[in-house]
């Protein structure tokens, strides 16, 4: 996930050489390759088609989410909740460093929360997040 604009210029400018690699392949005859070199060329092929799908995805989350639109973001189970503060954060238009300012903290500290989807984050700093960003979570406990 992109989680910052510094990320958002790297994959963009991946994409870029991933797609320029991609159109350089494709130019490339199959016909002189022997059965082995042909799967070998498709399988690159597929890797590459791959990772250019997973940049467009990333960076098309990461616009949907600065666009101002999104109302409402829904998750499953309380794993995701570091999910939903990131995203929260770009979707109210938040930089790290501003979140970081209205917390009292320097920005590093919140690049180290995100970078680890808050595994070291304590439950009070969370909830500090999450008052913060001015957001809404349901909750619901399911005994199963």
């Amino acid at each position: 996930m992109i989680s910052n604009e510094r990320q958002y210029s790297i994959t963009r400018s991946e994409l870029k050489k991933f797609e320029a690699s991609l159109a350089e392949l494709e130019t490339k005859s199959t016909s002189t390759m022997d059965f082995n070199e042909q799967m070998r060329y498709q399988l690159y092929l597929d890797a590459l088609n791959s990772q250019i799908d997973s940049f467009k995805e990333e960076i098309e989350e990461y616009e949907h989410l600065k666009s101002g639109t999104v109302q409402k973001l829904n998750f499953d189970s309380l794993e995701q909740l570091p999910d939903a503060l990131i995203k929260a954060r770009i979707v109210r238009g938040l930089t790290q460093g501003q979140l970081a300012t209205s917390l009292g903290l320097k920005e590093q500290q919140i690049q180290q929360y995100e970078s680890t989807r808050y595994a070291n984050a304590s439950l009070s700093r969370i909830m500090a997040v999450h008052s913060v960003l001015n957001i809404r979570i349901k909750e619901e406990v399911i005994f199963q």
